[in-house]
């Protein structure tokens, strides 16, 4: 009776070393897609025209601050000027992290999508990041690319 058990739990840990053997392993370069990727130039791009934008005011703002420390005001009034700039820029920093994380989860998910697609079509059980990745597997890394600049 023991042999049968002993038997029984070979032929399952068999059965699932040759499964976890047959799992296939493909990597990307995540800052490689990122970088190639048509949709992150865009975003970048946009988003570099607001951050002028914001850079421009804040310049500004502390121009105001100098100038009004130049021509004596107290330090009372210096205060109040710089809490009430803080507060006028505020909103519109806040909008612009808001914008990044937004344009950012946009192209992960666009990404995550093509890496799903591209390890599908190969026939990839499981997808790494290349940094983590010490030996073997397929590079996907171009395909992936390449999936995510087809035309729409």
């Amino acid at each position: 009776m023991k042999k049968l058990i002993l038997i029984a739990l070979a032929a399952v840990f068999l059965a699932g070393v040759s499964h976890a053997a047959m799992d296939t392993i493909g990597y990307i370069d995540v800052q490689k897609v990122f970088k190639e990727y048509k949709e992150t130039d865009k975003a970048q791009k946009e988003l570099s025209k607001d951050e002028e934008s914001f850079k421009k005011e804040f310049e500004d703002s502390q121009k105001k601050l100098a100038d009004a420390e130049k021509n004596g005001k107290k330090p009372e009034e210096l205060e109040k000027m710089k809490k009430e700039l803080e507060e006028k820029l505020a909103p519109k920093r806040d909008s612009l992290i808001k914008k990044n994380q937004e344009m950012t989860g946009k192209i992960q998910a666009a990404i995550l999508e093509a890496v799903k697609k591209v390890s599908k079509k190969v026939g990839v059980d499981v997808v790494l990041d290349k940094q983590v990745l010490i030996v073997g597997g397929m590079d996907l890394t171009d395909m992936v690319i390449t999936e995510l600049n087809k035309k729409k």
